[in-house]
């Protein structure tokens, strides 16, 4: 009978450190928006989902801004500098796996403009550029145009 009772007080000192772990708080990332205009929602198997608002660090400045339907990105993306002026936007068309994508220099002056595609598959994303890209310089005049077979610049077009 004793050795019962040491049995289970030695079980009960070596349990006890245990239910302390259990009942630590796991915090939940914060809601941001009201209702049904919540962003950075998940849908009920996992995918990204509505609005998304990606943020740089610990800090609040934007990088990334857009939607996504059941894991795709689709509708207009914006990009942004970590200083907040604006990188890149991407046009995902319904029809097709094209993008219309416009680049920015860091001046806000328009960089480049052209098409891009995305091809998915279940072990990987393809994004590629392809087809004619216009290039700007810095002030943002018309330099020259680029042409993009698969992703590689395949011709070059001076004014």
């Amino acid at each position: 009978m004793l050795q019962n009772k040491n049995i289970l007080y030695l079980l009960l000192l070596l349990l006890l450190p245990l239910l302390g772990f259990s009942q630590q708080k796991i915090e939940k990332p914060e809601k941001r928006g009201f209702l049904f205009f919540r962003i950075n929602r998940f849908d009920k198997n996992g995918e990204r989902h509505g609005r998304w608002k990606v943020y740089f660090g610990e800090t609040e400045v934007m990088i990334r801004n857009g939607r996504f339907r059941h894991g795709v990105e689709v509708g207009k993306w914006k990009y942004y500098y970590p200083d907040g002026t604006r990188y890149m936007v991407e046009k995902y068309s319904r029809r097709d796996n094209n993008i219309q994508v416009t680049k920015y220099h860091e001046n806000g002056s328009l960089a480049r403009k052209g098409t891009a595609r995305i091809l998915r598959s279940t072990f990987k994303d393809h994004y590629y550029w392809f087809g004619d890209w216009q290039v700007y310089d810095t002030l943002g005049n018309y330099s020259h145009t680029e042409t993009y077979k698969s992703g590689n610049l395949v011709g070059t077009t001076k004014k």
